[in-house]
């Protein structure tokens, strides 16, 4: 079940979007290997997990991050962005199960409620971290996401 704890606080080198939820899919598969090609260019000493971070989520829209968590004291340059993630209390769920944007939101709903049980309110920010790398593990039952809703 879900858990409130503490998110460390972390970097991660992104590409900002708006998108559509049908649209979804196709940005992410242009947005994450935008963000790889970039990060082997400018070179930082180790990644960490792939992140999709949702600013908004709306009926026609989503306002969201994608990239991959870099070192502090790695500074990405142009075209990457820098988007500081953490550093306060969340609540946290893990998600198993194929990459899916509705599969997510359901897994996200049942955070949100028990959130709302124990009094606590989210931010409105969405962190997903992509612990499983597909090409690693072909069962997609096994595929684990972490997912993260700040509170204020």
């Amino acid at each position: 079940m879900p858990l409130i704890s503490h998110l460390a606080r972390r970097q991660a080198a992104v590409f900002h979007a708006v998108t559509t939820r049908p649209e979804l899919i196709g940005a992410f598969a242009e947005l994450y290997p935008a963000v790889w090609q970039a990060l082997q260019e400018q070179g930082p000493p180790e990644l960490g997990a792939v992140v999709a971070v949702y600013h908004q989520i709306g009926e026609a829209e989503l306002v969201l991050s994608a990239g991959v968590e870099v070192p502090d004291d790695f500074t990405p340059r142009d075209p990457l962005a820098s988007l500081q993630l953490g550093g306060g209390d969340a609540g946290k769920v893990d998600h198993w199960g194929p990459y899916v944007f509705d599969d997510f939101r359901v897994t996200q709903a049942q955070l949100e409620a028990a959130l709302a049980e124990a009094g606590r309110t989210p931010t409105g920010q969405v962190i997903e971290r992509y612990l499983t790398v597909p090409e690693d593990e072909p069962d997609q039952s096994k595929w684990h996401t972490e997912i993260w809703l700040p509170l204020a």
